[in-house]
């Protein structure tokens, strides 16, 4: 039974919280029954990931192991009703009930991390126009300062106890700090500018933050801007003087109203010193005086874009983005990078609506973060000309869960992974949240999306294409016209990592804040080191010659502790230097202390791509492990140019280890046997075709002429039939259930709706889950093996054959097993039985049709390690280890040749008995076993 206490001062009952984070470490924390838990642990310096504390991003998703809480408020996609069903909780949301015991998905030492905090004095207050302020801020220990073009710092507003985002306007080598602020009525920021704010005045704020920031290239560069969302571009822009550019490039800057037009002498005169450069602007609202009337979209043609080698700097709300997203998709371009920050507004109960705030700025206007509901009804209340739905009380979830282990449940926002594990994805900041009263003029969100074109939050269509600046469309009539008011002002608010196309994703907090990047088939191209050594290059122009000893120390030893796996060009243990070289590189981005920088780094995704490609891989070039050293060694000596210029060459070395790494998978996977022509002008179904033998009769149907469909629950089959693609074959990858009709149907229709019949059908799916004495199966484990090896043939043979009987002619190939003689898997056993019966009797019944039904008895087979699991549970104890490998035992006892066949040897049995060579062969089951008759 839990002791009560309470809080001396107030009276008001505590709870003791235990923290669990990933590295074993366990903290406790005290939290008062009116306090959520994030709340309780910033403030007592345990910061735990955390982007937008009101249940709008799902970022410090934790899983509660005991105690009852009340859930709080949040948004569906933060956390979904079955997570929350399966004891998932929101911390920035969730209050406790009794003690508690959380699952943080990240470290201790991480979490002790946090944003440096300033305090500075205000030097300027410009009013540029009616609905936008420059405020400038001096600080005496600049030199400790240092951001990349493009970040934000969150500012706290004097005599409140809010914070908002905004981004730096001047260059980082420039002493006095400028930001951008849009005004807006009864916001807490606009009304201290408009009513207290004076000259001399004291400002604190924490940061820097973020990952939207100006990557170093020779590339040009398309930057739009909407409102304030100029400040984050002026800086880019700054910076590009600064380092004497003459990449060329192209900025268009579009408001919603005159009023919201400012410093365009300054912009003019800014570009006029970069050479190849040019700019332009726009206004959405028709009355306006300027020359152009509309969105930035008007503004870039085909000649910005450079047929792709060009890097897209974006800042403005959702529409914005999506707008020139599709703007440059339709002309058919792919941007070698696509960098946005994008914000929208969340608002208060409908009680509190107002025309006036109906039209507020997403970028700076301000609204209550305590809920966000959204709906698409045209007549509800609009920001910035998008439709928000009233105020739904969700209700709280508060019960006690039981401790278990979910994978990477927690890690996943919306079904998006956003946090590989031990790779923790949080800030060291908070913004406060406001009374409701107020309206939020910026905030932050640093995650990632892998979905760019969704305009949904919680399922709920919240971005119509009607209403920014960046639109090609005029909003509806009675829409308030369109804001772009941004970033800068409130386009700090974003933190966060990369997204996109080959992408990298970013979530959205309560006021809509995303930043993201994107590049060209990223999991597959060079982009992704390129982007890996962008980022570096930001990393090291915060961290350089500002190291301690003990930090160098730290970064000298990861180095180091690459050096064991390769041994000149050769791996010695590929798996080892994957995991050492994530650690190193790691590590800069955690010495920024910015959490956002290292959680667009792992958001790349190089660690796990590393892990795909070199898994077999023998060869290295030989400078890598090398490099690592050499880098450590220039920050050593704080030489920044021999730094930058090893990053990048490091990052060249690591795009040709991955080539040929790739090109040795791809010649490895190439089918060892092939009859030319052999399946030419015929359309070939296989099953179960994301990995193993499957993958393998796939590539040789493909090679000798077939055209292949790739039937798989798993995305992966899409990987094999791209790879089939690039090889000259037709293919088309089907993502379906066979283990249900409507799986098997919508195969069927797809490959009819692509190439207009199915010639063969190889059912390959199946494969043992459990392997125990048959006592050990409960009744569930028997249907699952059941369904698994027998339903899905069966399924996928009823869905195909009416078509071949129609055309007179087809041929089913089953994969069997030789396990129907064996042991520990006497369920799979059963549905490989089973498979002989289907094979044997659609024969007979089918032959007059001119269908030939035919199955391979597979024995025991080498393939490389499984990427999709089978679901297997790992064997815990010494007795189920020893029924594991009693099976395995067996199998090559009862092999003559005791030994496992290859994927080539089940491929060549397979595809034989599909094609022409074997037309008097049918209603028999061909033993591919080493002697095994099963």
């Amino acid at each position: 039974m839990t002791a009560i206490e309470t809080e001396p001062t107030t009276g008001v009952t505590t709870h003791q919280v235990a923290l669990s984070f990933e590295d074993g470490v366990t903290r406790f924390i005290t939290v008062r029954e009116d306090q959520t838990v994030a709340d309780a642990s910033y403030r007592q310096r345990i910061n735990i990931p955390l982007d937008c504390r009101d249940g709008a991003c799902g970022t410090c998703k934790a899983l509660c192991e005991s105690g009852e809480y009340d859930g709080g408020t949040y948004i569906e996609d933060a956390l979904s009703d079955a997570e929350a069903a399966d004891g998932y909780a929101l911390p920035c949301s969730m209050k406790p009930r009794s003690d508690l015991a959380l699952q943080i998905a990240t470290t201790s030492e991480v979490a002790k991390t946090g944003a440096a905090s300033y305090t500075g004095t205000v030097v300027g207050l410009d009013r540029l126009s009616p609905t936008t302020v420059e405020l400038a801020i001096d600080i005496p220990n600049r030199g400790e300062l240092a951001f990349l073009p493009g970040q934000y710092v969150n500012i706290a507003v004097p005599d409140t106890e809010v914070t908002r985002s905004y981004s730096f306007a001047n260059a980082p080598r420039e002493e006095r700090l400028v930001f951008l602020v849009k005004l807006t009525e009864g916001g807490a920021m606009s009304t201290w500018l408009t009513e207290r704010a004076a000259v001399g005045d004291e400002v604190t704020f924490t940061g820097p933050n973020g990952s939207f920031f100006l990557r170093e290239a020779r590339r040009p560069v398309l930057m739009l801007a909407g409102g304030t969302g100029l400040a984050p571009v002026l800086s880019m822009l700054r910076q590009l003087e600064v380092d004497g550019c003459d990449r060329g490039g192209r900025l268009v800057y579009g408001v919603s109203t005159d009023d919201d037009l400012v410093k365009l002498a300054e912009v003019g005169e800014l570009v006029s010193r970069l050479p190849g450069f040019t700019w332009d602007h726009c206004v959405s609202d028709p009355g306006s005086t300027a020359a152009n009337k509309g969105y930035v979209t008007s503004l870039v043609g085909d000649e910005h874009l450079h047929d792709g080698d060009v890097a897209i700097y974006l800042c403005g709300p959702p529409p914005m983005v999506e707008a020139v997203r599709t703007h440059v998709s339709g002309a058919g371009i792919e941007p070698t990078g696509f960098y946005y920050e994008k914000f929208a507004l969340a608002v208060p109960a409908p009680a509190e609506a107002s025309p006036a705030s109906a039209e507020t700025s997403p970028a700076s206007g301000e609204a209550s973060r305590v809920r966000v509901e959204l709906e698409t009804h045209p007549e509800a209340r609009a920001v910035a000309g998008q439709v928000m739905l009233p105020a739904l009380d969700l209700g709280s979830s508060g019960s006690a869960a039981v401790a278990r282990d979910d994978g990477d449940v927690v890690r996943r926002i919306a079904g998006q992974l956003v946090a590989p594990a031990s790779a923790p994805v949080g800030r060291g900041h908070f913004v406060q949240t406001p009374r409701a009263s107020e309206r939020v003029e910026t905030n932050t969100v640093e995650d990632l999306i892998e979905f760019p074109e969704a305009r949904s939050i919680g399922s709920q269509v919240t971005f119509a294409r009607d209403d920014s600046v960046g639109l090609d469309t005029p909003p509806p009539s009675g829409s308030g016209g369109s804001t772009s008011e941004g970033a800068g002002s409130t386009s700090g608010g974003a933190g966060s990592t990369s997204g996109g196309a080959g992408s990298i994703g970013g979530d959205t907090t309560a006021d809509g804040y995303t930043i993201g990047e994107e590049h060209p088939d990223i999991s597959a191209s060079d982009a992704i080191f390129e982007a890996r050594a962008a980022l570096e290059v930001g990393a090291l122009d915060l961290t350089i010659g500002r190291l301690d000893s003990q930090q160098l120390a730290g970064y000298r030893l990861l180095a180091e502790s690459t050096l064991p796996y390769v041994d000149g060009d050769c791996f010695l243990d590929a798996h080892g230097y994957t995991e050492s070289n994530a650690a190193f590189h790691d590590y800069l981005f955690t010495l920024t202390g910015n959490g956002h920088l290292l959680a667009a780094y792992q958001a790349l995704g190089v660690k796990g791509r590393m892990e795909e490609v070199l898994r077999n891989a023998t060869w290295c070039h030989p400078r890598c492990t090398q490099d690592h050293l050499d880098i450590v060694e220039a920050f050593e000596r704080g030489d920044r140019v021999a730094a930058r210029d090893l990053i990048k060459a490091h990052s060249e070395r690591s795009k040709e280890t991955m080539r040929r790494a790739m090109a040795e998978s791809a010649a490895a996977t190439r089918p060892r046997l092939i009859t030319p022509g052999r399946f030419a002008g015929q359309v070939v179904v296989v099953t179960g075709a994301a990995q193993g033998i499957g993958a393998q009769v796939a590539r040789r149907v493909g090679a000798e002429g077939g055209a292949v469909v790739l039937a798989d629950r798993s995305p992966l089959a899409g990987e094999v039939a791209a790879e089939l693609t690039d090889q000259g074959a037709k293919a088309k990858a089907v993502e379906c259930d066979l283990e249900h009709y409507e799986g098997a149907s919508a195969l069927v229709e797809q490959a009819l709706a692509a190439y207009g019949r199915i010639d063969v059908l190889i059912n390959n799916v199946g494969g043992a889950i459990n392997f125990k004495p048959f006592t050990e199966f409960t009744p569930a484990q028997i249907d699952a093996e059941i369904t698994r090896s027998l339903m899905t043939t069966l399924y996928a043979c009823r869905a195909a054959l009416p078509g071949m009987v129609e055309q007179r002619h087809g041929v089913i190939v089953n994969v069997s097993s030789a396990a129907t003689r064996g042991i520990h898997r006497i369920p799979y056993s059963a549905a490989k039985g089973g498979i002989n019966a289907i094979t044997a009797s659609l024969a007979l019944e089918y032959a007059d049709a001119g269908i030939r039904v035919t199955a391979t008895a597979p024995g025991g087979t080498e393939a490389p390690p499984r990427r999709i699991s089978r679901g297997t549970p790992q064997p815990r104890t010494d007795t189920e280890k020893a029924w594991f490998q009693a099976h395995i035992d067996q199998t090559l006892e009862t092999s003559l040749m005791h030994r496992y066949g290859t994927l080539d040897e089940q491929a060549a049995a397979i595809c034989f008995l599909a094609s022409e060579e074997a037309s008097y062969i049918t209603g028999t089951v061909l033993p591919v076993a080493g002697g095994d008759l099963g």
